[in-house]
């Protein structure tokens, strides 16, 4: 089972107090569907939606949200044939053409999910989504040139970059590497991973921020700052080493998971370099699993953390690594990471940075990071600085 199959399930989410299944109308069952979907229950959601259809609900949305549902469950063949069923009663459906698409291309059928999307732009022209899957498609074909295209014309359709095109540019030689991913496609990436971020098995970022912690804070009783706190991960494992322990975020959606846990003395939506900035010398420590990551230049925010951190206070992180490649930063180095705005970090930076901002390295060593969505390992840079 991958990434997204896990995450599909939804099995510690409780079951949804609804009596759905015994109701018959098909707008009903199509709604409930709906709940249990944006509940993380993917597999009521296909159970409801099934049955929605089955008694009548012949409506080419219905086959539509089905078709979001099963490729939610990883089950691909199933979902285009849903998208089809969608487009055989709809044929000018031009969402339904663009999801099947992402199907044909998930499933290595690049012929046809190049005509789906040709097929979804013409039906809509203009169309960022359709234009960013073709400029994806590309991109994997090595046909850089077509991919810069499609992914400039979303850019002129979306100035606040929430898909993370410049990134995309930068990976393709097609423009300059950004200082950081975008504020809004950060916002995107992490509202929309809030429902599931808790059941990821195969991301181990908090883990080794907290162990690294534990191995070299001097004991107890630490004011604590968990920056890019999400929903609370990190915050979990270092609670009985925190007098204080405060965690900021762009994403209100991973905050409000963070917040029901009740482990944190506070929590607050912000910029991160401002929130650091904002509180010289007020934390004994900072952490940041899986959040530098998303800071291509990080001056700014090492001179930031410098200026927050008491003397002898820990800057505990983790990146990307840019070995062998170089000792600078750049884009990230395979395409699904650079889709999620991620940048790589080379070692021998960080301890210049580190150096220049009066932050001695304590530890600085490759770690497994994470599995990607097809269970590859991915490797990581797990960094500790201490304040001078």
């Amino acid at each position: 089972m991958n990434r997204k199959q896990r995450r599909a399930t939804g099995k510690s989410q409780p079951p949804l107090p609804s009596q759905a299944a015994a109701k018959t109308d098909p707008s009903e069952l199509h709604a409930q569907g709906l709940e249990a979907f944006q509940a993380g229950r993917a597999d009521l959601a296909a159970e409801l939606i099934a049955q929605a259809i089955a008694a009548g609900g012949e409506a080419p949305n219905l086959h539509y949200n089905l078709g979001i549902v099963l490729k939610a469950q990883g089950q691909l063949r199933e979902a285009a044939a849903s998208y089809e069923r969608a487009i055989t009663r709809k044929p000018d459906y031009a969402d339904a053409h663009n999801n099947l698409g992402n199907v044909w291309k998930e499933l290595g059928e690049r012929d046809k999910a190049k005509a789906s999307f040709e097929r979804a732009l013409h039906l809509r022209p203009g169309n960022p989504d359709t234009h960013y899957n073709l400029g994806v498609l590309c991109q994997a074909a090595g046909e850089s040139g077509q991919a810069a295209h499609h992914f400039r014309q979303v850019l002129a359709h979306d100035p606040e970059d929430s898909r993370g095109i410049a990134i995309l540019l930068a990976r393709l030689g097609a423009g300059s590497v950004p200082e950081r991913t975008p504020a809004a496609q950060t916002q995107k990436i992490y509202d929309m991973r809030a429902r599931f971020w808790d059941q990821e098995s195969s991301y181990f970022g908090h883990r080794l921020v907290a162990e690294a912690l534990r191995d070299h804070a001097s004991g107890p009783g630490l004011d604590i700052l968990d920056i890019g706190c999400g929903t609370g991960l990190v915050g979990e494992l270092v609670r009985p080493l925190a007098l204080r322990l405060d965690g900021v975020d762009l994403s209100a959606a991973m905050l409000e998971k963070a917040r029901a846990k009740r482990v944190y003395d506070r929590l607050e939506q912000a910029d991160l370099l401002s929130f650091l900035t904002a509180h010289p010398g007020r934390y004994d420590a900072i952490l940041a699993a899986a959040t530098l990551i998303h800071f291509g230049n990080l001056q700014p925010l090492f001179q930031a953390a410098s200026v927050c951190l008491r003397p002898k206070g820990l800057f505990v992180f983790t990146l990307f690594p840019n070995e062998p490649e170089g000792d600078d930063f750049t884009v990230a180095a395979s395409d699904r990471l650079a889709q999620s705005g991620c940048f790589r970090h080379g070692a021998g930076y960080v301890e210049r940075l580190g150096a220049k901002n009066g932050l001695a390295v304590m530890a600085l060593k490759s770690v497994l990071h994470e599995h990607d969505q097809d269970g590859n390992p991915v490797a990581g840079l797990l960094g500790v600085l201490r304040h001078e």
